[in-house]
Order: structure tokens, then C-alpha cells, then sequence
């Protein structure tokens, strides 16, 4: 499907579930970029719950909870973490445009999708951006079989001449949205990532979902989980351990590369950094090295001319909530 009519069939479905053009539109962006950046798990898989959140509860306007200095604190009111991402983006690039540095925090909201794709849009402002964000226990601890911490992504972004180093990672083995592809679509999730409901290790997409997912690269991944946990609801007023859906928060910060050094500097450094990344010497010759972004983009580029692929399955459960 070519990506222009991609992007208005979701657009169709947010608005035919209660969204006005300019949030249908915000969501539809999000969804999208995570199609055209081979991450379909974030995808438009992802509307059928969208649509679900939508029907079960009110909308108030966010407001901003407090202020001071580079610091801003938003109430998401309930509102799709969608929605609530865009403007914290927005908000966090503005402090830090005029004052070399901003922070923003939310709580009270839910999912956002791709956590690299709201730092993108930071960074293609000219800033460094982080972004973190938690959600409801779906990760076991290192050594525990019980969930208590959420997938739990992270996202740091630094701008330089040939674009972006975009490094966005969940820190859970095997996310949701992974699991419930594999669901939907008959296949197993891979081996050593997820448990049962009995803490056995299980390649079966719905023993996963009754159970757990372990955390990525071990006890090192648990720890950086847990830093992500601590960052999005304690210091913001999130849920410390939300429920599905319930009271999630983020944290943004964004920083100007002039913060401490001229941009020349800055540019120079990095770009340093990228040479010497890409030109090390190789395992195999013919693969290239890749900096944390790069393959996104390329398959942007390539899926932009080509169009996307949507499952038939996931293509059938999305024309059901235009009926």
C-alpha cells in the first residue's frame, strides 16, 4: 500500500473513533514513522487498542502542573501518550532553543509508540534530545519471574552533518507489540526472551502475553530498566508500577550543543566519532558498520518510494473498525 493512503486509512479510523483532524493527524504521523522505520510492532497494529482507549475513557484538556525555570511538568489528563509526547516535544525543544537546555516531564497518560520518533523530532531541530518513558509490569527483574517493571524505552539523539545518531531501544527482551505481531500473525517470538505464566521459558506469543518478558542483556538491561522506571514515574508523579494504560509518564530532555562548546566543536567531535565508528576495521569486509539510526532511515527512504506491506491479518482487523 502506497504510503500516502496508508497514512489517510488511519487517519480515517482515529477520526471514526472520536479524534479531531489535527490529533488524527499527530497520531497517524506517529504510527506511520514507525512503519517506515521497519518497526511495525509501533505501527498501525497499534490502532485497534488506540481505538479501544478512545471508546472507555473521557478527554480533558492536559494542562501544564508546574513550571519553573528550564523545567515543565505536563498533566496528560488522560490523553493518548501519543498526543502527550508531541507537545512535550514541542515544548522541550522550545526551552531548550532559547535557554540551551529544557526538561519536561508528564504523567497521567499511556503509550506513546516509538520513543525514537518524538527525539527525531527534536533533533531535527539541531538539539540533542533523551526521551523516557515507562508503562504497566511487563518485564521480570534479573532472577525474579514477576513482572514489575515496564518494556520501558529509551532514546538519545544527537544531530550531525549526514543527520542523525538515533539510538532508540526498549529495554525489555521482546516488547508487547512484538509479541502481539507474532500473535496475530502465527509465529513464534525468538528463544530465551520471554516466560510463562509459570516462569518457563516460552517461544509461544500468548504464554508470553500471560506472562513475562526478561529483561535485554541481562542483569545490565534490569538496571537500565529500572533507571528508565524511576526517571518516568517517581520524579514526574507517574504511577510507580501503573496498570495497564493508567497514569504512565515520560521524561524529555533536550540540550543545544553550544551548551558548553561552539557548534563548530560540537560538529567537529561528532562527526569524528562517526568516522572512526564506520570506518573500523570489520568482522566481515563486505558488511558495513552502521551507526544506531542509520538502517531506520535507509529503510524510510526505501519504504517512502516502495510503499508499506501490512499483514493480510492486521489489514483485516484494522478494515473492521471503519464498519
Amino acid at each position: 500500500m502506497s504510503v500516502k493512503d496508508l497514512r489517510q486509512f488511519a487517519q480515517a479510523i482515529l477520526k471514526r473513533h472520536g479524534l479531531n483532524d489535527d490529533d488524527a493527524r499527530i497520531v497517524a504521523d506517529a504510527v506511520m514513522e514507525a512503519e517506515l522505520r521497519g518497526r511495525p510492532a509501533h505501527g498501525v497494529i497499534r490502532l485497534p487498542g488506540i481505538a479501544e482507549r478512545l471508546a472507555s475513557r473521557g478527554r480533558a484538556p492536559m494542562r501544564v502542573a508546574r513550571r519553573g525555570g528550564v523545567c515543565t511538568l505536563v498533566d496528560g489528563k488522560g490523553n493518548l501518550g501519543y498526543l502527550v509526547a508531541q507537545r512535550c516535544a514541542r515544548t522541550v525543544a522550545e526551552k531548550a532553543r532559547h535557554g540551551g537546555i529544557g526538561l519536561v516531564g508528564a504523567f497521567d497518560t499511556d503509550h506513546c509508540g516509538m520513543v525514537g520518533y518524538y527525539v527525531s523530532l527534536v533533533v531535527n531541530t539541531g538539539l540533542i534530545c533523551l526521551m523516557a518513558c515507562d508503562a504497566s509490569p511487563r518485564v521480570v527483574p534479573w532472577g525474579a519471574t514477576e513482572p514489575v517493571l515496564g518494556p520501558n524505552p529509551l532514546s538519545v539523539g544527537f544531530p550531525f552533518s549526514g543527520g542523525q545518531v538515533l539510538i532508540d531501544l526498549s529495554t525489555a527482551a521482546v516488547t508487547n507489540g512484538d509479541i502481539l505481531m507474532a500473535l496475530k500473525t502465527g509465529r513464534r517470538i525468538p528463544d530465551g526472551c520471554a516466560l510463562d505464566a509459570e516462569g518457563r521459558l516460552t517461544t509461544d506469543p500468548q504464554a508470553a502475553l500471560r506472562g513475562a518478558a526478561l529483561p535485554f542483556g541481562g542483569h545490565k538491561g534490569y538496571a537500565l530498566g529500572l533507571v528508565v522506571q524511576v526517571l518516568a514515574s517517581a520524579l514526574v508523579g507517574a504511577a510507580p508500577v501503573p496498570r495497564p494504560g493508567e497514569n504512565y509518564g515520560l521524561l524529555m530532555l533536550a540540550l543545544s550543543p553550544t551548551v558548553f562548546v561552539d557548534r563548530e566543536v560540537f560538529d567537529r567531535g561528532i562527526g569524528e566519532i562517526v568516522r572512526r565508528v564506520k570506518g573500523a576495521r570489520r568482522v566481515d569486509p563486505a558488511t558495513e558498520v552502521l551507526i544506531p539510526g542509520e538502517r531506520a532511515f535507509r529503510e524510510r527512504e526505501r519504504r517512502l518510494k516502495e510503499g508499506i506491506a501490512v499483514e493480510a491479518e492486521v489489514m483485516e482487523e484494522l478494515e473492521k473498525l471503519l464498519r
